[in-house]
């Protein structure tokens, strides 16, 4: 018994010697973690000078762009996958470099179609997967009179009347052609 007292007390010592280094290999650890939310600060503000035109939102939950404003919702361990694979990084970035042509690109072509856009949203995962939306809705009151669309309609109608002017003339044309062979065949 007592034996296993005086063992108990090895095993003591050597526990309180193992966790002393764990704690001192915790505080490098903790260091390293320091290091990796430096190491993604820095990417983030490289990313933030590299598309000035992009409001990058990290912090979770999705916030819509605007027509002056391209807001991309960037998931933070993209971001921090970002830092680290410089691979990665590249294909996101080539990705992001189109993010404001597309955000001008979609408010424009909805305000030719006479739709007001309530937002729009881009979104990239974890995995770097993007994801758009946007929504809106289309009032009598906010229809621009030069678009596209009013443009077609209004040369359809015009064409439309055209077509049955005509269809008109020949029938007119028609009657008056066979009054004149009917009054031509009875002088005959």
């Amino acid at each position: 018994m007592l034996m296993e007292i005086s063992h108990y007390g090895y095993y003591k010592s050597a526990d309180s010697d193992a966790k002393k280094e764990n704690a001192k290999f915790g505080e490098v650890k903790e260091n390293t973690k320091e290091n990796s939310k430096d190491k993604v600060q820095e990417y983030y503000k490289k990313l933030c000078k590299k598309f000035p035109q992009i409001r990058f939102n990290t912090s979770g939950g999705v916030l819509k762009s605007s027509s002056q404003k391209v807001v991309v919702n960037l998931s933070y361990n993209c971001l921090k996958k970002m830092a680290n694979d410089p691979e990665f990084a590249k294909q996101i970035e080539w990705n992001l470099s189109g993010e404001a042509t597309a955000n001008a690109r979609v408010y424009s072509c909805a305000k030719g179609n006479g739709v007001v856009l309530g937002g729009r949203t881009v979104t990239y995962d974890a995995d770097g997967n993007r994801q758009s939306s946007c929504g809106g809705m289309r009032t009598a009151n906010t229809r621009n009179k030069n678009s596209k669309t009013d443009k077609l309609h209004k040369k359809y109608k015009i064409k439309k009347e055209h077509d049955l002017k005509m269809k008109k003339r020949r029938e007119e044309r028609k009657i008056i052609e066979e009054t004149i062979a009917k009054n031509f065949d009875m002088k005959a």
